[in-house]
């Protein structure tokens, strides 16, 4: 088996592995849309391949899928492809085509008649995320994927330290934290330790900005609003997600929980005006939190991407205006900007709100890369999605980890 990696070896995101076998077949893991701008070349995402694997439903590893020929199979899971599908929707975009096919996690499944394929669900910020070990050649490929030890969904983690697969010749292991290790909150707990008692004691209401697709992040909030009786407020979108989620957790949170009240925004309102989404709209009517924010403010905690100003402005005589920025921080700076920035920086810089940012990341810190590393034992290991692959071979090494190899972008390697 051959495997060359277009993007990843020198840089966070943008992930995309090609596994050739000896009988010519192709498969790719991911394809993501790169985050770094230095180098926008993408022109082998029209490359041939017979099949791709995708690990969960964030841009950086998803993004360029349309690139590839709709009749190439196209594997993931369930609720990635109803994430990537509900972006599209309040994007106003049709839904994703092409020749997709589901899979179920910890189970063998088989692709191109040629690879054998094992997928492993992980603790990550997106509520579904795989990694992979896939056979071919007599030959055991294993991708981490994007993966954490430190959220709800540990026990995740736990479950393949203890039954990590077997004969790994090549462990491609991300190693995005190697230069973020010094989080102030290390765990999704952490977090919700430090929120508590800002919701808890608020006399105005708390915005908490983030991901609507961090499930994590969002169930951390419930909890917290749950235990001091206040009530979480979603967006038109965030209800649609976590509708998605719940088909295969049906323990997670819903709009129909009592503690949740959902912002009947128009604009997303109208991505989901069809015949089709009849019922869902009569959801969001019967739990439309309306006004009620405007008779007793610090009852309310809204969880968004982005506050809106002239709300923030109207319930400024109320009281402090909490706003928890609950993402990674350089979002905030001028290399990785968002539509959000410029609003978030205004009201911090404003003094209009008590800015706090609480957030733990989604990725791995070193010691959980290397705990896994050590418990799958492989014959070679390659560092992919981080920004310093030299540090993260050098810790590796302080613990005594030799056969850690750094290799380069679009250069065949056989195994």
């Amino acid at each position: 088996m051959k495997v060359k990696i277009y993007r990843g070896t020198k840089e966070i995101g943008g992930n995309c592995v090609q596994l050739t076998a000896d009988n010519g077949k192709i498969l790719w893991i991911d394809i993501g849309a790169p985050l770094d701008t230095d180098n926008p070349d993408v022109s082998y995402a029209g490359n041939r391949v017979d099949a791709l694997l995708i690990s969960h439903p964030h841009q950086d590893h998803y993004g360029l899928m349309g690139n590839i020929s709709p009749s190439v199979p196209i594997y993931t899971g369930q609720v990635t492809l109803d994430l990537i599908n509900a972006t599209r929707i309040f994007l106003g975009k049709p839904l994703v085509t092409g020749n997709f096919k589901t899979f179920e996690p910890f189970k063998w499944f088989t692709v191109a008649d040629t690879f054998e394929v094992y997928a492993y669900l992980m603790d990550h910020s997106s509520p579904e995320a795989f990694a992979f070990a896939v056979a071919a050649d007599d030959r055991v490929v294993f991708y981490s994927g994007d993966y954490r030890a430190t959220g709800w969904k540990k026990k995740l983690y736990y479950k393949v330290l203890v039954d990590p697969p077997k004969d790994v010749d090549l462990f491609l292991t991300e190693g995005t934290m190697v230069e973020r290790s010094d989080q102030q909150y290390p765990t999704e707990e952490s977090v919700k330790d430090a929120i508590e008692p800002i919701i808890r004691d608020q006399q105005n209401v708390t915005f908490v900005v983030s991901s609507a697709q961090n499930i994590d992040r969002l169930v951390t909030v419930v909890k917290t609003c749950n235990s001091n009786r206040k009530t979480l407020v979603l967006d038109v979108y965030n209800a649609w997600v976590l509708d998605a989620v719940k088909k295969k957790s049906p323990n997670l949170p819903t709009m129909d929980w009592d503690v949740i009240r959902v912002f009947n925004h128009p604009r997303q309102l109208e991505k989901v005006a069809g015949t089709e989404f009849d019922g869902f709209r009569g959801r969001i009517k019967d739990k439309d939190v309306g006004n009620r924010v405007f008779e007793n403010p610090g009852d309310y905690v809204y969880f968004i991407r982005c506050p809106n100003p002239k709300l923030v402005d109207a319930l400024l005589p109320n009281g402090t205006i909490n706003l928890i920025y609950s993402q990674w921080e350089g979002y905030l700076k001028e290399g990785h900007k968002n539509y959000c920035t410029d609003i978030i920086q205004n009201l911090r810089d404003s003094g209009k709100v008590a800015f706090t940012h609480i957030h733990t990341s989604g990725h791995a810190t070193p010691s959980d890369l290397k705990r896994l590393t050590n418990a799958v034992n492989p014959g070679k290991i390659v560092p992919i999605h981080t920004e310093n692959p030299a540090r993260l071979q050098q810790e590796f090494l302080n613990e005594g980890i030799q056969n850690i190899e750094l290799w380069d972008d679009r250069v065949d390697y056989d195994i």
